[in-house]
């Protein structure tokens, strides 16, 4: 498959370059030398499948290498132009998602780091009126004689 840019060579923490390949779409598997992330494109006018392969290295620091340039189709052979093209978009956006992170829209709203604090409350007030709603809740008992089943224990 050629290439219209030269993708770039990435040393990342192996969550990171993990977490951006699920983002796309990649599955991981294992393989004698490092790992292999694995994402099937599907031609639209045979609906053949071409598995489309990029490589991850553990370095000696810990950190995760992938050379994108060494990114391939399994199978040899001849590969549908729609199913290389799209190939070659997603590489570009893997680029950018293992460089940037993926991009983010900016939001008038609370940002998820700061709604995602790990809390139910974030203050006293919020406290109290959780409280109150909880004191509300039926307890298993209840629920259970009114012949309903409780929700699993978490």
């Amino acid at each position: 498959m050629s290439r219209k840019k030269t993708l770039p060579s990435i040393a990342k923490p192996f969550a990171h370059v993990h977490s951006m390949l699920a983002v796309v779409g990649f599955t991981e598997s294992s393989a004698k030398e490092g790992t292999v992330y694995e994402l099937s494109f599907r031609d639209p006018v045979t609906l053949k499948e071409y598995p489309f392969r990029v490589y991850a290295h553990t370095l000696e620091n810990g950190m995760t290498h992938i050379n994108l340039n060494e990114a391939a189709f399994a199978a040899r052979g001849y590969v549908p132009d729609p199913v290389a093209d799209a190939a070659d978009d997603i590489m570009v956006d893997l680029a950018q998602y293992l460089e940037n992170g993926p991009v983010k829209k900016k939001s008038a709203s609370t940002s998820i780091e700061h709604a995602m604090n790990g809390q139910m409350a974030g203050n006293e007030e919020d406290v109290k009126r959780l409280g109150h709603v909880m004191a509300k809740m039926p307890t298993n008992a209840q629920v259970r004689e009114n012949g309903m089943i409780p929700d699993p224990i978490q």
